[in-house]
C-alpha cells in the first residue's frame, strides 16, 4: 500500500504544540495509484499527439507555400522572357505599324534661325 506523508513546516514562534510537529498520513490504494498513472500517461499522450499534429500541419503549409513560390518564380521568368521578346528589334520591325511606314523622299534640314531658342 502506498503512503504519502505531508508535514507542516515548523515555525519559530512559541505557540508550536506537539500536534503540529507530527505529519499527516494519507494513504491511497494501489488501484488509485494505477488509475492516476494511466490518466497521466493518457494526458501526456494527448499532449504529444496534439504537438505532432500541429508540427505536421505547419510542415504541410510550408511545403504548399514553397510550391506556390516556385510557381510564381517560374511565371516571373516567363513574363521577363516575353517582355524581352516583345522589345526585340526583330519583333518591332515585324509589327504592322512599322511595316506601313514609308521612307521620306526628300529630307530638308533647317538652319538655325535667329529668334528661336537654342538647345545648345
Amino acid at each position: 500500500m502506498s503512503h504519502i506523508m505531508l508535514t507542516h513546516p515548523q515555525g519559530n514562534d512559541m505557540t508550536t504544540n506537539s500536534s503540529s510537529k507530527r505529519g499527516v498520513n494519507l494513504s491511497i490504494g494501489p488501484l488509485v495509484a494505477v488509475i492516476l498513472m494511466m490518466v497521466l500517461i493518457a494526458m501526456m499522450g494527448l499532449l504529444s499527439l496534439t504537438h505532432l499534429n500541429a508540427m505536421s500541419t505547419k510542415g504541410y503549409e510550408i511545403n504548399k507555400l514553397e510550391s506556390e513560390h516556385q510557381d510564381l518564380v517560374q511565371d516571373g521568368e516567363i513574363n521577363d522572357m516575353l517582355i524581352l521578346q516583345a522589345r526585340s528589334m526583330k519583333t518591332i520591325e515585324g509589327h504592322q505599324l512599322v511595316q506601313n511606314m514609308v521612307k521620306p523622299q526628300d529630307v530638308y534640314y533647317l538652319e538655325s534661325v535667329s529668334g528661336f531658342a537654342s538647345a545648345n
